[in-house]
């Protein structure tokens, strides 16, 4: 009994720690990229997406932690909301973040099945979770977002349904297929930081599960309070 609360806290530890990290990534970085004259940040905010929940996934196994992850960073942007700030620009982001953590889950969950890690069936499988999401993310802004948001939308106009369905898609795709093909390197620095905090933790490891919850409970509050400062 013991042991599995142990694994249910480490669990939660991971998801809440992606999460955290995911929303301070999308408080300043993202904040960052908005600031720039030139609009690449798509080229980053779904690879770097990605990267987290492949993280989280890979400290769980489980598809579910992805779909909590997601949940986790999504309400984080929702907080933007208590702000004065325009409700697609929060809104938006948090809906495509839901999304994006459905869809890996998804095709994780189906890939499993199949029980094949060859280069293709990676390849499709990045191509299918990327079209996924922003399938549901259309379906969105169709069926379920109020008209103003839909008149300024990917949908409004054919250049910009284009760029988002197309040129975004494949381009992201490109990355992240790249991305899985050296996973084993992109993964190598975060591996060998556990070891070096694991060797720098107490021997003790009820008071090392305890170190390590608080050091994500700070991340999470970090990650909140940047919701309220960078917008």
């Amino acid at each position: 009994m013991a042991d599995k609360k142990i694994e249910r806290l480490k669990y939660l530890l991971a998801v809440t720690f992606w999460g955290a990290v995911w929303g301070i990534f999308e408080a300043t970085i993202g904040y960052l990229l908005h600031l720039l004259p030139v609009s690449i940040g798509w080229a980053v905010w779904y690879p770097a997406a990605c990267f987290f929940m492949a993280n989280v996934y890979r400290k769980t196994r489980d598809e579910g932690a992805i779909v909590l992850t997601g949940t986790l960073a999504s309400s984080i942007k929702l907080l933007n909301l208590l702000l004065p700030v325009r409700i697609d620009r929060v809104i938006n982001p948090a809906i495509s973040i839901l999304f994006e953590a459905l869809a890996m889950a998804a095709i994780i969950f189906i890939v499993k099945k199949l029980k094949k890690r060859t280069f293709t069936v990676i390849a499709f499988s990045v191509l299918g979770m990327n079209i996924l999401w922003r399938t549901l993310y259309g379906l969105y802004l169709l069926l379920l977002a109020p008209a103003w948001i839909r008149d300024i939308s990917v949908i409004s106009d054919a250049e910009l349904f284009i760029d988002f369905f197309a040129q975004q898609m494949l381009s992201t795709s490109a990355i992240l297929i790249v991305g899985a093909a050296s996973r084993t390197q992109i993964f190598r620095p975060v591996r060998a930081l556990e070891k070096k905090l694991a060797l720098i933790l107490p021997k003790n490891y009820g008071i090392s599960l305890l170190i390590k919850a608080s050091c994500v409970t700070v991340l999470l509050a970090l990650s909140i309070f940047l919701q309220f400062i960078l917008i």
